[in-house]
């Protein structure tokens, strides 16, 4: 079942008493009050997204689809919440109306807002804090979308399950730290991977192709790139970290779905879940994990 993430943040233009009573009644809501008719006198109460363009009817699509199928929900309240509400949306719920008042935003305080919204069951009170995935793995953008990169945690925490975590519960960014973490244990150097002693640059995305970037004790470069996917959907990814070795780069290294360690053009290929099982069984993997997760 679908994983969402919603925001009921600033950008939503809603006061906050409004903002405070979705709180309290453990409801998910949308915002958008101009249709396609282009009628901007008052929001617009109609439930089909066909009625709306843009990010309206993308919005709309969205919570349609989870309102039939049900599924998972992250949902963000700030101003005046810094907690999150986690809960589970039955499948076949209705979308409801409801009214409350806009915003400062847009000049329109008091105005009649009228919200789509679909109610929460379930429903757990979360501090970010205490889950990596959402701080540095929710969505950046939209108002309500479907989050992968969620993996199992929302589901876990709506549903009470402590079992241990698997890779592919870790979002993508989780799993390029997880391996960066996997290069400092003895146990990779054993393996005939490098010692990663000192990070570069930050995990992920700050390298084009590149997701850690370190030196060994000796004082030589480590590239890696880092992938949940089968190495033979992700070729293109492994030929072009084969491109660093022209550089001079002594250690490159690929995690990736692949079922036993190689080297290929001089880059050492080492399954990610091998690496995961390993992590996850030292001390301080399972101290990771614990929050990760």
């Amino acid at each position: 079942m679908n994983t969402y993430f919603i925001r009921h943040t600033a950008d939503m233009d809603i006061a906050d008493d409004t903002r405070r009573y979705l709180w309290d009644q453990r409801r998910i809501a949308i915002h958008f009050p101009e249709d396609s008719s282009g009628n901007k006198d008052k929001d617009s109460s109609k439930l089909d997204a066909e009625s709306y363009s843009g990010s309206a009817r993308k919005a709309m699509r969205a919570m349609a689809a989870l309102a039939q199928s049900g599924g998972y929900v992250c949902g963000r309240y700030f101003p005046p919440y810094e907690d999150y509400l986690v809960g589970f949306v039955e499948p076949k719920s209705k979308i409801e109306l409801v009214e409350g008042h806009w915003g400062k935003k847009w000049g329109l305080e008091g105005r009649l807002a009228v919200l789509k919204t679909l109610q929460l069951t379930r429903v757990k009170i979360v501090k970010p804090a205490d889950y990596a995935v959402i701080m540095v793995g929710r969505p950046r953008q939209g108002t309500i979308m479907k989050w992968p990169n969620a993996g199992k945690t929302i589901e876990n925490i709506v549903e009470e399950r402590r079992s241990p975590p698997s890779l592919s519960d870790l979002s993508a960014a989780q799993q390029e730290i997880m391996c960066s973490e996997f290069m400092r244990l003895p146990e990779a150097a054993e393996l005939g991977l490098p010692s990663l002693a000192r990070l570069l640059l930050p995990v992920g995305r700050t390298m084009k192709d590149i997701d850690i970037a370190g030196l060994a004790p000796d004082g030589s470069r480590i590239l890696a790139q880092v992938t949940y996917q089968r190495i033979a959907n992700c070729q293109w990814k492994l030929d072009r970290l084969i491109t660093y070795r022209d550089a001079g780069i002594r250690h490159l290294v690929f995690f990736c779905g692949c079922d036993s360690a190689e080297t290929r053009g001089g880059v050492l290929i080492f399954p990610i879940q091998k690496a995961f099982e390993i992590f996850s069984a030292s001390p301080l993997g399972k101290q990771w994990l614990g929050f990760a997760a």
